[in-house]
C-alpha cells in the first residue's frame, strides 16, 4: 500500500471531523443517549470512515466523493440514533453540514488549482488538503453563532414543523450544486481571471445561505410572537366571559338577598295557613335557580379560572362530565400562559376524544396539583375509541384532524420546565401524567 497517498487520503478525508461538528451544534439540546457513549460511538464511526476511507480509496483507486458516498449512509445512521428529532429535521441538519463542507471543497478547489496543476492523482496534496481543512474550519467558525443560535430555535418552533420535508431540500440541492461547480481539473480554474473572479464570487453562497437562515429565524420568531399574541387574547376573552358570568352571578344573589324578607314573609303565611302545594309552588323557582350552579369557582388564579369555566361550556355542550380534583393557589412558580396552555391543550384533546362516545362514557378526569411549592403535576384521563399508536416521542400519532396536535406543545413546556410526561393508551382510556419543576 502507498502509505504517502494513503496520507493524502487521509488528509483530504480528515474534513469529515469538522462536518460532523458542524451537523452535530445545532442538535446538542436534543441528545438522547448517554454523552460517554455518544463520543465513543462518534470517534469509531469517524476513525472508521477517515482512516478505512484512505485506505479503501488507495487500494482500489477510489476518489475521496466515492467513500464519502458510501459512508454518509453509516454517518447518518449514527446520527439519527443519538439524536431525538423528526428524521426531516436531523436530515436537514446532516445535509447542512454536507452543504457547507462541500462549499469548503469547491472553494479549496480554486485556492489550491496552483499547487494541484501538476498532480495527477484524484487526490489532493497534503498541503491543499490542510488548506482545504483550514476553510472548513473558518466557514464553521463563522456559522457556529448561526447553528448554535439560530438553528436550535428553528428545530424547536412548533410553526415550521410542516415545512422541514420541504426545508431540507434546499441544503440537498446546494449540495448538488457546489458538487457539479467543483472544477474538474485544476487547470480548468486557472483559465483566464476565471479563478480570480470565482474565488470572490462563490463568497456569495455562505453568505447567502446566512442571511437565509437569519431571515427564516426572524419569521419564525414573529410567527411564534404571533401565536402567543393569540393564545393571550383568547384567554383574556375566556377571562372576560368568566368575568360576565360571575357578574351576573352577583347581580342575581345581590337581588335575591334584596327581596329575601318578602320572599320570607310569603312563606311564613302560606306555612300558616297550612296550604303545603302552593308553598312548594312557591319555593320551587328558588330551589331550580340554586341548584343549577351557575357559577362555581374552580382555580383561585383568575386566568385558570377562566379557562376552566371555558371548557366546562364546551364538555357540557356535547353532554360531557368533567371531574375536577384541584388544589392550586392563586399565586404559583410558573408562567401563568404556560400552565394556561398546557391545560388547555390538554382539555381540548381529552373533549373531542370523547365526542363521539356514547353519553354514559363521556367523563373526563382532571386533577392538579401542587407538590413542596415548586412542583405542579397534572392527570388527565378520558375514554376513547379507536386505536391511537404513539411515535418515538410517545406522542399520539393521529391523522385526519388535529387531536394530539397540541400534546407537542404540552410537551415543550414540559421540557422547558425540566419536567416528564407519559401518556398511557391502554384498555381505550387515554391517560396523560405530567410533572414540572419550577427548580
Amino acid at each position: 500500500m502507498n502509505l504517502t497517498l494513503m496520507l493524502r487520503y487521509t488528509a483530504e478525508l480528515a474534513m469529515i471531523i469538522p462536518a460532523a461538528f458542524l451537523a452535530v451544534i445545532p442538535v446538542t439540546l436534543f441528545q438522547k443517549v448517554n454523552t460517554k457513549y455518544l463520543v465513543f460511538l462518534f470517534s469509531t464511526v469517524l476513525f472508521i470512515s477517515v482512516i478505512g476511507g484512505a485506505a479503501l480509496c488507495t487500494v482500489y483507486h477510489l476518489s475521496s466523493n466515492t467513500a464519502l458516498l458510501i459512508f454518509s449512509p453509516i454517518l447518518f445512521l449514527a446520527y439519527n440514533f443519538c439524536y431525538d428529532l423528526s428524521w426531516q429535521k436531523k436530515l436537514f441538519c446532516f445535509l447542512n453540514s454536507s452543504m457547507l463542507c462541500g462549499f469548503c471543497t469547491m472553494y479549496s478547489t480554486f485556492v489550491t488549482a496552483p499547487l494541484e496543476l501538476d498532480n495527477n492523482d484524484d487526490v489532493f496534496q497534503i498541503s491543499s488538503g490542510l488548506i482545504c481543512l483550514g476553510i472548513t474550519l473558518a466557514v464553521g467558525g463563522i456559522f457556529f453563532r448561526t447553528l448554535h443560535k439560530k438553528l436550535p430555535a428553528l428545530l424547536e418552533n412548533e410553526s415550521l414543523n410542516k415545512l422541514w420535508s420541504r426545508l431540507m431540500l434546499v441544503p440537498l440541492f446546494m449540495t448538488a450544486t457546489v458538487i457539479w461547480m467543483t472544477p474538474l481539473e485544476p487547470a480548468n480554474a486557472m483559465v483566464g481571471r476565471l479563478r480570480t473572479v470565482s474565488m470572490v464570487v462563490l463568497l456569495l453562497i455562505p453568505i447567502a445561505v446566512w442571511f437565509l437562515y437569519h431571515i427564516l429565524w426572524w419569521i419564525a420568531e414573529r410567527m411564534s410572537e404571533n401565536a402567543q399574541l393569540q393564545q393571550s387574547n383568547a384567554i383574556l376573552r375566556m377571562e372576560e366571559k368568566q368575568y360576565r358570568h360571575l357578574r351576573s352571578y352577583m347581580e342575581e344573589t345581590t337581588n335575591l338577598r334584596h327581596d329575601f324578607r318578602q320572599h320570607l314573609l310569603t312563606i311564613e303565611e302560606l306555612a300558616k295557613q297550612g296550604n303545603t302545594e302552593k308553598l312548594l309552588e312557591y319555593i320551587q323557582p328558588f330551589i331550580e335557580k340554586t341548584s343549577t350552579g351557575k357559577y362555581r369557582k374552580h382555580f383561585e388564579n383568575p386566568m385558570l379560572d377562566a379557562i376552566a369555566a371555558h371548557y366546562i361550556d364546551m364538555a357540557q355542550s356535547q353532554n360531557t362530565r368533567l371531574l375536577w380534583n384541584i388544589d392550586l393557589p392563586e399565586k404559583f412558580p410558573f408562567k401563568e400562559s404556560d400552565i394556561c396552555a398546557m391545560l388547555g391543550n390538554l382539555l381540548e384533546n381529552s373533549i373531542k376524544a370523547v365526542k363521539d362516545l356514547p353519553k354514559f362514557r363521556r367523563e373526563i378526569k382532571v386533577a392538579v396539583l401542587i407538590n413542596s411549592d415548586t412542583v405542579m403535576i397534572v392527570h388527565i384521563t378520558n375514554p376513547y375509541k379507536g386505536n391511537i399508536p404513539l411515535d418515538e416521542n410517545d406522542l399520539p400519532i393521529i391523522e385526519g384532524d388535529n387531536h394530539g396536535i397540541g400534546l407537542r406543545s404540552v410537551l415543550n413546556t414540559v421540557e422547558h420546565y425540566n419536567g416528564y410526561m407519559t401518556i398511557n393508551t391502554q384498555n381505550n382510556i387515554f391517560e396523560v401524567s405530567i410533572m414540572i419543576n419550577a427548580d
